[in-house]
């Protein structure tokens, strides 16, 4: 059981480990605080999650991003495991794990009113939000979460498939009550969104696609398949460097050099297997014939420089839902909400505005 850096509030990146309560190869048990972690905003103390043995990989002084590994418990044979990782805030929100179509999803919640479900990419995890101004969005609650094999989420093994993401999303939502929201998905997760909104469309209430398309083109699947290749045959450190190019302009990683190191940490923490299994995924999507399902109020949303998901097929995806506005943010790569925080939060304000 991986021990992991937790996200103490919708804003952080990353935190520090300020010290170990516990030394390498000891005995802990299920709740006892294990190290504490440091962020700009506060301190807190980690809890086992489960009886074993613990391995410490990461030293006291290291900054990690959200969700990379600090450490690992060896679980003890029919030991008591805890449900959720309380991590709370003096905001008041949390980090979860909650049980969906039968796996452990890392869940933040924060504010309160209408739900607005934001669903990160591939390779991602929920921090990618983490630059959204939420003093924009009234009476509204905000649900992130990381996908399977993401973050800080349950890392089961075999393939990875679109019906999967969208039976653990709806599995999310049953398990918090929720029966009606607006969604926001970035790449994968805006594919994520489009299929439930076509197959579910009484379950979403606006949608925003971010960065994101119903079909890749043939050269870039190839891409994704040599991806998968690569990170299943030499593990994340094969790709990192490649997905860093693919998501963000040279300007914005130039001018923001610890970011990007935080965000490469990230990566490198993810879980090979899983990532090469996505890759598979979305290279096979093709959501197409789905978009005239389509019917909800619809933002298109796309940076003016995204590499991967260019305007082009953004501006194909605009047309083929009925209503859907398109918006091409300036300045900007594939991961908008990270290069242009501002300019996001506000088309998902009026959109929350504009909802069914």
């Amino acid at each position: 059981m991986d021990v992991i850096m937790p996200k103490l509030g919708m804003t952080m990146t990353s935190g520090t480990v300020v010290r170990w309560n516990k030394h390498n190869g000891e005995l802990v048990t299920a709740g006892e605080p294990l190290c504490e972690v440091e962020t700009d905003k506060l301190n807190n103390e980690i809890e086992a999650a489960a009886t074993g043995i613990l391995t410490i990989i990461a030293q006291e002084g290291d900054e990690l991003g959200v969700g990379d590994i600090l450490g690992q418990i060896a679980v003890v044979e029919g030991s008591e495991q805890a449900v959720v990782v309380k991590t709370q805030t003096t905001g008041g929100s949390a980090l979860e794990k909650i049980s969906a179509n039968g796996i452990s999803l890392a869940v933040q919640r924060s504010g309160s009113g209408y739900p607005l479900i934001l669903i990160h990419g591939l390779a991602s995890s929920m921090s990618l939000w983490a630059g959204l101004d939420q003093s924009q969005f009234s009476a509204v609650e905000i649900i992130s979460y990381d996908l399977r094999g993401h973050g800080a989420s349950e890392r089961p093994t075999g393939a990875h498939t679109l019906a999967k993401h969208v039976a653990d999303l709806k599995g999310l939502l049953s398990a918090l009550g929720i029966q009606r929201a607006v969604f926001a998905g970035l790449s994968l997760g805006g594919m994520i969104a489009m299929e439930l909104a076509a197959s579910m469309p009484e379950m979403v209430a606006a949608l925003a696609l971010i960065d994101t398309t119903a079909s890749f083109p043939q050269e870039t699947r190839n891409l994704f398949f040599e991806l998968a290749s690569s990170a299943s045959f030499n593990g994340m450190g094969a790709i990192a460097d490649t997905l860093l190019q693919l998501s963000f302009t040279q300007q914005f990683m130039d001018a923001n050099p610890k970011m990007t190191t935080t965000i490469r940490k990230g990566m490198l923490a993810s879980d090979a297997a899983s990532i090469a299994a996505a890759c598979r995924m979305v290279a096979k999507i093709d959501l197409q014939a789905r978009l005239a399902a389509i019917h909800c109020p619809t933002v298109v949303i796309v940076g003016a420089q995204d590499q991967l998901t260019p305007p082009a097929l953004s501006e194909q995806l605009a047309t083929g839902i009925s209503g859907a506005a398109l918006h091409i943010i300036a300045d900007s790569g594939h991961a908008a909400p990270v290069e242009q925080p501002a300019a996001v939060t506000a088309i998902l304000a009026d959109l929350i505005k504009a909802r069914a």
